[in-house]
């Protein structure tokens, strides 16, 4: 059970509790059973040698290294100047330390530092019995390397291998100079520990950020590991244009292990107040999500509000069983048709256009059975949709969408060879009832049969591959026009030719060695005419006219409609490749079809295709120019001699946190439109160019010593973010995102604006704020998401992962 996909839930607080005491090196160590399987692989930065207060390290030895060393042998030791001492993972360095022997403690003064793992303590004295663990540690500062993060504390007190005790104790990733306070700071009055009830408790604790209090709870409990724990998560608020202030404040209820929920109570200042919910769940054959929205009484709407979004996915398999069965279920709805405009973050890629689906999958081994090497599979399936439709009677036309077909049910079979044999072949069967919720479209039954075999052969420089395919189809319609029920058959088959070569040859181009192929490809292909103008359109669309499409067998998806054929795809394409890298540097290609007989199956059942050329394809990218990649794609129609279609991509990113996106697209009578995207530092602290250069100069040495990268370090650099989709044809700004992030270091503040069209001449709009306390929390609403999506080459400002390098130590007593 892969308990990792649920998330752990520490308030912020808490997390920040927990990482202020919890990697402290003197009473933290790990234990496997003889029973329980070894542990996984780690990176050696995580391993750790045996610590002092285990059964087994109650005999590790303490080596001393000073520049004077004195005592009683077997009673006492005092060494003093540049002390180092050493016992399993954890290494003192101090002024003067004093050792007994016969209560195994050891006291130090001066300069005390202690270092495991990278974790940094000082101080100005220590007391600490090395097996039992029990002493006192007064006014450490400490620093992690894991967050870059760090304190100091009144007083630290180990009561034990598994419990502690700091008084005084503060957290933060700032790092100011002498003189001034760290930019944001976590305070607590006492932080207790138990390791072994996997338990901390925190009393009066407060956040500050510029010196003002933005959370505080005056006690609090948190896990001191990943396991989860319930508790209140950061609150979200963020202002639309269509709800007001929103505020939001979850809740996460830690069920049981492999079950969690979270409850979010919601504020709209002009909406009112709803509820989120979500819960989830694994067990070792089933797994799913529940989600709902609830927001009764929409004060804007007049109405109650919500949404549903149900998934669960699982398997019913016996051990040694020869098949395997899976089973899944989808379900999305919405309260109304004006959700989409109202509300975001919905659970759909097509805000407009909910699917829902419950099916079941059985694979067959038939090789089990003594039917040869194949993959078979059976299934059933029930699919749905919820067209989400403009009502508005004023409403442009082109808002109305086309609702997709319902199966009610699906039920067929696939299977397929392997590659073990040079034939290869496919077949699928399938039985649909088709339905719809725009009861003006032809529904009925269909029964189809798809069926292929063909004989690939050729090297690493030659393919072909000779096809024979059948695409055979049975219609029982509902009522139509006249009353009557319709019975409609046909069988289609295509006979198809596919062949292409690789030629290669060094080249020295551009003042780099590089490797130019020429790869031409030439697919024939035969398919007779069948009448299918009275057959409705249930699953086909015509393809898009691109690279792939072009060689495609069919010139529709789905199954409805079989184009006819009696044409040649002829494609060339050259390609620059590094071969030290293997990386593409340049690509030019030209693809067209010949057509030796007019195509009479066409979109919509229109005028047959009489063109013998069709358009031509030009495809180009490029990247041989440092920092900038150039992609473009041209339609050309030769007969009326003019552009169908381009699109022009130019991307410039010299580093990390540094790019810019230009893509001009255009299609003839449709749209015309430019995007410009951007991520750049526009003021302040220049940031490192790549994030190796930050992690290479890291120094996790100095106890609060500036990060000379800005990695920790409270500086400031202003960042502009955004995105602009422009619409030429409509001379109108259609899509608009812009924001400023601010890097102060230690923290992060995040401002953006989201303009989303809703329609011709309506738009929604969401202000976003974020601050992030680096090593801490992040309050507000968090735009990352909208970042990510809208600009290719986005990135974070700070990494998940530290930057913190451990150092191999070259002698035993290596600095850590």
């Amino acid at each position: 059970m892969d308990r990792r996909a649920l998330r752990p839930a520490l308030t912020p607080v808490g997390q920040a509790a927990a990482l202020l005491i919890a990697t402290a090196p003197l009473w933290s160590w790990a234990q496997v059973s003889g029973d329980a399987p070894p542990p996984p692989l780690r990176m050696s930065s995580s391993l750790a040698l045996p610590l002092g207060g285990t059964p087994e390290s109650r005999d590790l030895p303490v080596y001393f290294e000073a520049d004077r060393i004195e005592g009683q042998p077997g009673e006492r030791t005092t060494a003093t100047g540049s002390v180092r001492l050493k016992r399993g993972d954890l290494t003192l360095r101090a002024d003067q330390v004093t050792h007994s022997t016969a209560t195994n403690e050891a006291a130090a003064v001066g300069n005390v530092r202690i270092t495991r793992r990278g974790d940094v303590y000082t101080g100005p004295e220590l007391r600490l019995k090395l097996d039992s663990l029990e002493g006192a540690f007064l006014h450490p500062t400490y620093r992690f390397a894991r967050t870059g993060a760090g304190g100091q504390a009144e007083r630290v007190d180990f009561l034990g291998p598994n419990r502690l005790q700091a008084s005084g104790a503060t957290y933060t990733s700032c790092t100011p100079d002498n003189t001034a306070e760290p930019d944001w700071l976590l305070s607590t009055s006492q932080v207790s520990m138990d390791f072994e009830a996997n338990e901390g408790r925190a009393e009066n604790a407060v956040v500050r950020f510029k010196g003002m209090p933005i959370l505080a709870a005056p006690v609090l409990t948190f896990p001191l590991s990943e396991q989860r724990k319930s508790g209140f998560l950061p609150p979200s608020f963020d202002i639309a244009d269509k709800s007001g202030f929103e505020f939001e404040l979850p809740y996460y209820w830690n069920i049981a292990p492999n079950r969690d929920a979270t409850l979010t109570p919601t504020f709209s200042s002009r909406r009112g107040l709803g509820l989120d919910a979500e819960t989830r769940y694994l067990y070792p054959s089933d797994r799913g999500t529940w989600h709902a929205v609830a927001l009764p009484d929409d004060r804007v709407a007049g109405r109650n509000r919500g949404l549903i979004d149900l998934q669960h996915q699982g398997e019913a398999n016996r051990a040694g069983s020869p098949t395997l069965t899976s089973y899944d279920l989808r379900w999305r709805r919405v309260s109304d048709n004006d959700y989409w405009k109202d509300f975001r973050d919905l659970p759909t890629l097509t805000p407009r256009l909910y699917g829902s689906h419950a099916g079941i999958e059985r694979q067959i081994n038939t090789r089990a059975w003594g039917l040869g090497p194949s993959q078979t599979t059976l299934y059933a399936r029930v699919q749905h949709w919820q067209t989400l439709q403009d009502l508005d009677p004023e409403a442009d036309a082109s808002a109305r969408i086309v609702s997709p077909y319902r199966r009610e049910p699906q039920v067929g079979l696939r299977s397929r060879s392997n590659s073990e044999s040079g034939w290869l072949w496919r077949f699928e069967g399938e039985v649909n009832r088709f339905t719809n919720q725009d009861q003006d479209r032809p529904t009925g039954n269909r029964v189809h049969a798809l069926a292929r075999v063909e004989r690939p052969s050729g090297t690493a420089g030659w393919q072909f591959t000779p096809a024979l395919s059948l695409n055979a189809a049975s219609y029982d319609l509902d009522q139509v026009d006249g009353g009557q029920r319709r019975q409609l058959s046909r069988a289609i088959p295509t006979l198809s030719l596919d062949g292409s070569m690789v030629f290669e040859r060094p080249v020295n181009w551009f003042g780099q060695d590089l490797i130019q192929t020429l790869e031409p490809r030439a697919l024939y292909v035969y398919t007779p005419y069948r009448q299918q103008s009275d057959i409705p359109v249930f699953d086909s669309a015509e393809r898009d006219f691109n690279q792939y499409s072009v060689f495609s067998e069919n010139a529709f998806t789905g199954v409805d409609r079989v184009s006819d054929a009696n044409q040649l795809n002829l494609g060339l394409s050259t390609r620059l490749i590094n071969p030290g890298t293997g990386a593409e540097t340049l690509r030019l290609g030209i693809v067209q079809k010949v057509l030796f007989d007019d195509q009479r199956i066409t979109p919509d059942d229109g005028a047959p295709i009489t063109q013998k050329l069709s358009d031509l394809l030009l495809l180009g990218s490029s990247s041989v120019i440092p920092n900038w990649s150039v992609d473009t794609t041209v339609q050309y129609n030769a007969r009326d001699n003019r552009v169908a279609r381009s699109l022009l991509g130019v991307r410039h990113s010299p580093g990390d946190w540094r790019t810019i996106n230009l893509n001009y697209r255009f299609t003839r009578n449709s749209s015309e439109q430019i995007d410009l995207g951007w991520q750049w530092p526009i003021a302040g602290r220049q940031p490192p160019l790549k994030v190796s250069d930050m992690a290479a100069t890291a120094n996790p040495q100095a106890v609060g010593a500036p990060d000379t990268t800005g990695a920790t370090a409270c500086g400031g650099t202003w960042y502009s973010v955004g995105r602009l989709s422009y619409s030429l044809r409509d001379s109108r700004l259609s899509d608009a995102l812009l924001g400023l992030e601010y890097d102060g270091g230690c923290w992060i503040g995040r401002v953006v604006v989201d303009r989303v069209s809703i329609g011709r001449a309506e738009a929604s709009t969401r202000l976003m704020f974020q601050l992030e306390l680096v090593g801490l929390s992040r309050l507000g609403s968090s735009p990352l998401r909208t970042l990510k999506d809208n600009i290719p080459g986005y990135r974070l400002l700070k990494e998940e992962t530290s930057l913190v390098p451990t150092p191999a130590e070259s002698s035993y007593f290596q600095d850590e």
